[in-house]
């Protein structure tokens, strides 16, 4: 399901001077696959600072006989700001070349956004939790989907570790777990920027470890740097101490650490101590190469629902701290 508008624009309309426009507007230009007749440009606008996009907005430019067609499109899942802004491309492009326009509620009839307007700071950590479920889905996909064939590629353990370890199912399961580790990382930077740019007076003590040198300050100044980025990069996000050090600077009633040692499915090993150890091999593979034949098919669709879950723990956290109804409609 999509949601569609088309303006028409008179033929004697300027075309560089539309695309001009459509720059303007933060559209960029892509290239469309399919090479449809009479289409003149195709492209993507994706959200800026103060638009948070989650599935972005296509625009089409078509030569028609008798008028120029510009349509726009994004899919069900779109923000309160993707609706905005398609709205605002629809409206300036009426009043800057005439025409008519329609749209899925009608003739010369703006989009309608039947909800209130969302906080920027829910939308992003929402955001940020949607990309981290979406990057989760492929290590199952692929688990689903691998063929190892040979006596060697067993799904469990022989008891022989000399056989076990050149189990080439053991060992592309520890490649996943770099993977999933940084889906993990990502998730809580990604989180912790939307803290910076969207939370009210956040701390100053988060910042103390963000070291920035001169060519960092240069790269903001010239923008060719998000600087909430930036700041985050200086943090690691991989351990939950560390992490819930960082966000505990940020507001002192985040408590990521508490909200993972709660207790999970009756086991002995909370989540924390859990993925904790689990942060060690990683690194253990990573770095010295040294797999952990424990890694079983099974044991590794269950360290990705354990990540999932520590992932939702926190979240819902951030709705309690935050004062927004977390959503899990991904």
């Amino acid at each position: 399901m999509s949601y569609c508008s088309e303006n028409k624009l008179p033929l004697s309309t300027p075309i560089s001077r539309l695309i001009e426009v459509i720059y303007l507007l933060g559209y960029n230009r892509v290239q469309d696959s399919l090479k449809i007749e009479n289409e003149i440009a195709s492209f993507m606008w994706f959200g800026n600072d103060d638009s948070i996009s989650f599935v972005g907005i296509e625009l089409y430019v078509y030569r028609e006989p008798e008028y120029i067609s510009v349509q726009t499109r994004t899919r069900v899942g779109r923000s309160y700001w993707d609706l905005d802004h398609q709205n605002k491309t629809i409206s300036l492009l009426k009043s800057l070349f005439h025409g008519s326009f329609s749209t899925d509620e009608g003739s010369n009839r703006y989009m309608k956004f039947d909800e209130p307007i969302p906080s920027r700071l829910a939308c992003a950590l929402y955001k940020a939790r949607w990309i981290y479920h979406n990057a989760m889905i492929k290590p199952l996909i692929y688990l689903d989907s691998r063929d190892m064939t040979g006596d060697i590629a067993r799904k469990e353990l022989t008891g022989l570790q000399w056989i076990d370890e050149m189990n080439p199912r053991f060992l592309s399961n520890n490649m996943i777990v770099p993977y999933i580790i940084g889906c993990w990382e990502s998730y809580f930077r990604n989180s912790f920027v939307a803290m910076l740019q969207y939370s009210d007076n956040p701390s100053e003590r988060a910042l103390k470890n963000c070291r920035i040198s001169n060519e960092d300050l240069l790269k903001t100044l010239r923008n060719e740097e998000n600087l909430a980025y930036m700041l985050a990069d200086k943090l690691s996000f991989q351990r939950p101490g560390i992490i819930a050090e960082n966000f505990r600077a940020l507001n002192s009633s985040i408590d990521i650490a508490s909200w993972l040692r709660k207790p999970y499915h009756n086991r002995r090993m909370t989540l924390f101590d859990s993925i904790t150890e689990l942060i060690d091999v990683r690194d253990r593979f990573v770095h010295t190469g040294v797999t952990t034949i424990e890694i079983s098919d099974k044991r590794i669709k269950r360290i990705i629902d354990d990540l999932n879950e520590a992932a939702d723990r926190v979240y819902d956290g951030f709705g309690n701290v935050y004062g927004f109804e977390p959503s899990h409609s991904f």
